[in-house]
């Protein structure tokens, strides 16, 4: 059931996602008390516009450690935080300035929700295409790392921008993304090297995770919408980087320009 407080909360951070602004956290007596209530909050903040994919976040111990949880969390996309590879993404603002190296799962046919959970064979099936994906993600909380799980979710576990990449052209379903390695550059310079078992042991694991948790709560997934599976390596201090690029061997990359041009005072 959906409570004055958890309105009021989504209310200050769809705020915060329009203006631009930050909180320290949300006032403590409209916090989520627990995941659900986190979960409640993100619906709500997530009606602003067509969801185009969801993440899970926190699926590697460089994750968790990252945003001070210990467990996945699931968040999502809007439409207008999906940017093109080698286009431009705008970091001015952006207060945790990381990248994070992805694997992506695309959806060919809807999986609505169910009671029972969905096996990997029956995921996989409705699985229409593999890309490359970089997570620029961020946080509505200036104090993220100490904000807990609850909130974490609330703020859509810090869903900010994604770079989706192109179809992978290979026959990629017989491979073992586990063990393919997937490398960030910055600026042409290796900065982080992960592979697919980062991702909470197996993208596909990831993947399964995610479709049961939505199914779980009621919601049904969409075709042409995608999962990204949670970082692979390190998220990596992008600092005065202008270039982001992720590769893996066979499958092609995906690439990004940054932008940093804050605004001055008005005149």
């Amino acid at each position: 059931m959906i409570t004055d407080n958890l309105d009021q909360a989504a209310q200050l951070l769809t705020r915060a996602c329009q203006d631009g602004h930050r909180l320290t956290m949300l006032p403590r007596a409209i916090q989520p008390s627990d995941l659900e209530q986190g979960y409640q909050i993100q619906d709500i903040v997530a009606t602003r516009e067509p969801v185009a994919g969801w993440k899970v976040a926190a699926t590697s111990q460089a994750g968790q450690n990252h945003i001070g949880i210990s467990h996945p969390i699931a968040g999502r996309f809007g439409a207008s935080c999906i940017l093109d590879s080698k286009g431009t993404a705008d970091m001015a603002g952006n207060l945790m300035q990381v990248a994070e190296a992805e694997f992506v799962f695309k959806f060919c046919a809807n999986l609505p929700a169910r009671t029972n959970l969905y096996s990997i064979d029956e995921i996989m099936a409705c699985v229409g295409t593999l890309h490359l994906g970089i997570e620029l993600p961020d946080s509505r909380y200036e104090l993220f790392v100490q904000a807990g799980a609850p909130q974490l979710i609330a703020d859509n576990a810090c869903a900010n921008l994604f770079v989706l990449g192109p179809k992978i052209e290979s026959d990629w379903r017989g491979d073992d993304l586990t063990s393919l390695k997937i490398s960030l550059c910055l600026d042409g310079v290796l900065a982080t090297e992960g592979v697919g078992s980062d991702a909470l042991g197996d993208p596909k694991t990831a993947l399964s995770w995610l479709v049961n948790h939505v199914s779980d709560r009621g919601i049904d997934l969409l075709a042409g919408q995608f999962v990204t599976t949670g970082v692979c390596g390190d998220p990596t201090s992008v600092g005065t980087a202008s270039h982001v690029q992720v590769e893996v061997e066979n499958y092609g990359g995906v690439e990004i320009n940054l932008l940093r041009i804050e605004q001055g005072p008005p005149d």
